[in-house]
């Protein structure tokens, strides 16, 4: 009777993560955090930030369920390296630290599961392949793997490898694709607007469970943008506002569409950076979601925050005009 009264508790367990896995793909907020300003040749850049996405939301469609028994939570710490080998070939690195935190509560129980560990990582090989005169118009174009450094294959305290969206890592190679459009207006040149698209074709992990192939959505993200630059006396301030869309498919596990996986979404992203200096910055951030389409049931973000700072050295010779270059 024991062994009956584990098993249905076990089988009602693994069934609710189901829900949540599109907006927790292996654990890392890759996409959303890719992507250094432009430097000129010789700039080392360097990015260290916490990100929290929250997910309490549960939805079907677009309709919102008034269930509060499920949420998630992921706590990344995020770095960020670059180096521009010149004005336009560059090369970005982006290393995680991830904590992931479940809470199912059902039949007057809650349940906690957390993981954590070194997430995955990606290299971005970036190349600037237009810029105009005066240096207003900008084109940056990318590609790179993500590297399966997390783990994938992380236990409860049962001994039950936990499911895919616990996971630090994917355990699957991936290769990122990103292009991104930044324009200074004539008319305020302190105010620049921007376009980047990323996307994110994923691979296998053959090795799900011990014994079944597990791949998440393929993944497309776009956002488009306004900055600007505030000069309050001493202070440097750049405020800034995007509008990002995201669509992720469904999972497949063994070839099969994985049930109640993908959808669409759009979110506001407020920022405002503060540079103490030329090469430093500050910056808080935050990601709200206004529209979800999503497949079957799921737990969706509610809400997401970010804090990190920025800081940029030359190993070589390069122009400045004593101000810090707009973040694009």
């Amino acid at each position: 009777m024991r062994f009956q009264l584990f098993h249905i508790l076990f089988l009602l367990l693994v069934s609710v993560p189901i829900a949540a896995q599109t907006c927790c793909s292996g654990g890392v907020p890759v996409a959303s955090n890719l992507g250094l300003p432009a430097a000129k040749a010789g700039a080392i850049q360097l990015s260290l930030s916490y990100d929290l996405n929250v997910l309490e939301t549960l939805k079907t469609g677009t309709e919102t369920l008034e269930d509060d028994s499920r949420s998630r939570k992921t706590h990344s710490g995020l770095l960020e390296l670059g180096y521009a080998l010149s004005d336009r070939f560059s090369v970005d690195g982006l290393f995680s630290f991830v904590r992931q935190e479940r809470v199912i509560s059902q039949f007057n129980n809650r349940n906690i599961s957390t993981t954590q560990g070194i997430g995955d990582a990606v290299l971005l090989f970036k190349y600037k392949v237009f810029s105009s005169d005066n240096g207003y118009t900008n084109v940056q174009v990318g590609a790179g793997p993500k590297l399966p450094l997390g783990a994938s294959d992380l236990v409860n305290e049962q001994g039950l490898t936990l499911n895919a969206d616990l996971q630090p890592g994917s355990g699957a190679w991936d290769l990122i694709s990103w292009v991104q459009v930044a324009h200074v207006l004539d008319s305020r040149p302190s105010s620049s607007i921007h376009l980047t698209a990323i996307h994110s074709y994923k691979g296998t992990n053959d090795d799900y469970l011990g014994s079944q192939a597990y791949q998440f959505g393929q993944e497309f993200q776009a956002a488009i943008g306004i900055s600007d630059r505030l000069l309050l006396g001493d202070l440097i301030i750049d405020p800034s506002l995007n509008i990002r869309y995201r669509y992720q498919a469904a999972d497949v596990i063994d070839g099969f569409d994985l049930p109640s996986t993908g959808g669409h979404w759009i979110f506001l992203n407020p920022s405002i950076s503060y540079w103490f200096n030329q090469d430093i910055s500050f910056e808080i951030a935050a990601t709200l979601p206004l529209l979800a389409n999503i497949e079957g049931t799921q737990v969706t973000p509610t809400y997401r925050f970010r804090t990190g700072v920025f800081y940029r050295l030359f190993t070589k010779k390069a122009g400045s005009n004593g101000l810090p270059e707009i973040k694009f």
